[in-house]
């Protein structure tokens, strides 16, 4: 993958095959990362001699047929003889019996080769050892199953556009075009489809009558409250769901912000087919005065950079590109991002920190610092039906047929300096 993410590599292999199967090629390129420690493992136990550098294509491969063969338990004859005829398409034929050999042998002696899998905790859940020790220690008794959910594909989860009518109504229409689904349980927007599909193709999408936000997601615009004529900043805002929401929620005047300048067509599209309207700027949150005009904001939302550990079962690749030593580094983005977007916050104004990730470093132990060494903060309790309270803020964690793993914490600036 050599850093780069599935995101980015997917979508021009995508456009290389034909439509019909692209759906399978995402799932195999996921589905291997998702299950790589463990498939790996395999890998290096079936092989007598490990793939040279110039190979490493050969191990990929070997790792893409065993989740054919352990995960999705496909036939055996069907499985490996695809991965071993794709040696003759990635130009080694001479690869084609070590293949098929190592295959052929899983399939006869996997429950030999089982119990030092699922002895290890890095096999067993498939995780790095850095995320299983650090995930542990802050999670002693939600660890396992936040490993369990993050190897779960997740549900497909709507956002009805409260301005072109009611959840209840959007539920008819997709009822009335045979399409399961149901209210999701904490945001009021939020529809659950029991079966994914091609968003494109469901009523109202072209008229920008819902948008796919998951769950968690669609909690930010609730606990941030806009209201009508506020000025409003939506902080690393790509690609602009968030934005959306706080706009179908009040008439605001609200500007999306984001750093990487790629990224902005995608809220240009979102605020368009949505029929909204916002002031997009490229920006740097640590370096404000090259784009920010002085003026104060009502209410900030603070959608930090992070680990993302929270959305790793939607972005498997993590397991791969993430390291321990990120989680320091991001905290110490955040610390910043986050000072300059309270200077930006009027007296009496609100900020909703926010995060996709389940690691306290980023979460309430940001959040606790910054209001030990600030006056003028107050952190207001989320006392809410979903997530877990911490010692600052609120955690939610991947669920089942439900929502992502997220952070928030919701802070007022006082309009006087604490005595």
């Amino acid at each position: 993958m050599q850093g780069q993410s599935l995101n980015q590599l997917l979508p021009p292999l995508e456009a290389r095959v034909d439509a019909a199967d692209r759906g399978f090629l995402r799932d195999l390129a996921l589905g291997s990362c998702r299950h790589y420690f463990r498939l790996n493992a395999i890998t290096k136990m079936l092989l007598k001699r490990p793939f040279g550098e110039e190979d490493q294509d050969l191990h990929a491969l070997m790792i893409v047929g065993l989740y054919q063969l352990e995960i999705q338990k496909k036939a055996p004859h069907a499985a490996v003889h695809a991965t071993v005829e794709s040696c003759e398409e990635l130009g080694k034929g001479y690869a084609k019996s070590v293949v098929n050999a190592c295959l052929r042998r899983y399939a006869r002696e996997y429950e030999e080769l089982r119990p030092p899998l699922d002895d290890n905790p890095v096999t067993a859940t498939s995780h790095p050892k850095w995320l299983v020790k650090m995930l542990t220690k802050a999670w002693p008794e939600q660890w396992q199953n936040i490993l369990t959910e993050n190897n779960e594909r997740p549900p497909l989860c709507l956002r009805v556009n409260r301005r072109h009518g009611s959840r209840d109504q959007y539920l008819q229409r997709l009822q009335d075009a045979g399409i399961e689904a149901s209210s999701a349980p904490y945001s009021a927007d939020g529809i659950y489809l029991v079966e994914s599909c091609d968003v494109t193709a469901l009523p109202g999408f072209a008229d920008g009558d819902f948008s796919v936000q998951d769950e968690a997601a669609q909690l930010a615009a609730s606990i941030l409250a806009p209201q009508d004529g506020e000025r409003i900043l939506d902080a690393c805002a790509a690609p602009g769901g968030k934005t959306c929401h706080i706009l179908e929620y009040a008439n605001a005047d609200v500007t999306a912000v984001d750093l990487e300048e790629k990224r902005l067509p995608r809220v240009h599209e979102n605020l368009a087919r949505l029929q909204l309207s916002a002031n997009v700027v490229c920006g740097d949150m640590c370096a404000i005065e090259s784009w920010w005009d002085g003026q104060q904001y009502d209410a900030i939302l603070l959608d930090v950079p992070c680990s993302a550990t929270g959305v790793i079962r939607r972005h498997p690749d993590i397991k791969l590109l993430r390291r321990r030593e990120d989680i320091e580094q991001l905290a110490l983005v955040q610390q910043a991002v986050l000072a300059s977007a309270w200077a930006m916050l009027k007296p009496g104004g609100r900020l909703l920190y926010a995060t996709c990730s389940v690691m306290p470093e980023e979460n309430s132990e940001q959040i606790r610092r910054f209001v030990a060494a600030n006056a003028d903060v107050t952190l207001t309790t989320l006392d809410k039906d979903w997530g877990t309270a911490c010692n600052a803020g609120r955690q939610l964690f991947p669920q089942r047929l439900g929502h992502d793993g997220f952070y928030y914490a919701l802070l007022v600036k006082q309009k006087a300096a604490k005595a």
